[in-house]
């Protein structure tokens, strides 16, 4: 059934039990069930020709996302388990991609929490997140996109998704400065994207306390 998957992927986007999830210009996806087990379809179009000609000089959006996910995982990150990716190609050239990752039972997002949600959820949700980056800057990675929307949650734990931004330094400096721009993205999001004083207060605290956020950073993100 896998291997049907790989070789027509876009028929699971037209099955009876398929869920679109999200579809936009960039990405469609859509979740499939087989032996037993729910996955996830992410398609990755391509939107000009100048993108096709982008990307037969770099890997797709969906051969990264798996690399990134196994990088993740080895490294104690949890993330969506990497199944396989598929590349099409026309007239000789990459076209369309798709990312194929198991899907997460009963998980919600982590911006549908506020300040009244369950504390023990919030904070299981905050401590993974900075656990996640003080192993990132060990091994000097990058998400690009830290923000809540990338974080499914579950009643035990926190997935960390939407792999494509995911960058591997060269050196410290460079991994520290992208780093200082996920950071600054994820108290955007609580302090002026969707204000939750709580979650605000307790992510600068937790931040701070591992260095990734200075006192001045801190307070220009209030």
């Amino acid at each position: 059934m896998l291997e049907n998957l790989l070789a027509h992927p876009d028929a699971s986007f037209e099955e009876p039990g398929a869920q679109i999830i999200k579809s936009d210009v960039k990405t469609t996806l859509a979740t499939t069930s087989f032996d037993g087990a729910r996955y996830v379809l992410k398609r990755y179009n391509c939107t000009s020709p100048l993108h096709r000609l982008r990307l037969a000089v770099s890997r797709s959006r969906a051969e990264h996302s798996f690399w990134a996910a196994r990088q993740f995982t080895g490294l104690g990150i949890a993330t969506t388990l990497p199944v396989a990716w598929v590349q099409e190609t026309s007239y000789g050239l990459p076209a369309r991609s798709w990312f194929v990752y198991e899907h997460t039972d009963d998980a919600i997002r982590a911006d549908d929490l506020n300040d009244e949600s369950d504390p023990q959820q919030i904070e299981q949700m905050l401590s993974t997140m900075v656990k996640n980056l003080v192993r990132m800057r060990k091994h000097l990675f990058s998400h690009g996109d830290m923000k809540p929307p990338n974080y499914l949650v579950t009643s035990n734990r926190a997935v960390l998704i939407d792999l494509d931004g995911v960058r591997q330094h060269k050196n410290p400096k460079a991994c520290q400065r992208a780093l200082a721009r996920d950071t600054a993205r994820w108290m955007r999001w609580w302090v002026q994207d969707n204000p939750q004083p709580k979650i605000s207060e307790r992510s600068k605290n937790l931040l701070q306390a591992s260095g990734f956020l200075s006192t001045d950073n801190a307070r220009d993100s209030g």
